[in-house]
């Protein structure tokens, strides 16, 4: 493993790390604004994971890049649907 290669997976890691510290240092607040607020962060999670997922598949799997490169893009799009979630029942909390 060379050395930008240990040096993009800490990051991805603490992309992890961070998105993990945001979920627990969230506000503790209820119903439908607590319920937005964790997909969002959950949302955040998923995306630092695909970053984490997508440099562990090159550097350990030794996946083929355009293969790598779709399951990056999933994972990303997925976190996305968990934010854009997020706001929405977010939205939902201050509208009723």
């Amino acid at each position: 493993m060379e050395n930008l290669q240990r040096v993009s997976l800490v990051l991805d890691g603490l992309l992890v790390l961070a998105a993990v510290l945001a979920y627990l240092s969230r506000p503790r607040i209820g119903g439908k604004l607590a319920d937005g607020l964790r997909i969002l962060l959950i949302g955040i999670a998923v995306l630092g994971l695909g970053h984490l997922v997508e440099s562990l598949l090159f550097v350990v799997v030794k996946v083929d890049a355009v293969v790598n490169e779709v399951v990056h893009r999933v994972l990303v799009g997925l976190g996305f649907v968990f934010v854009i979630w997020g706001f929405i029942r977010m939205r939902q909390a201050f509208e009723e």
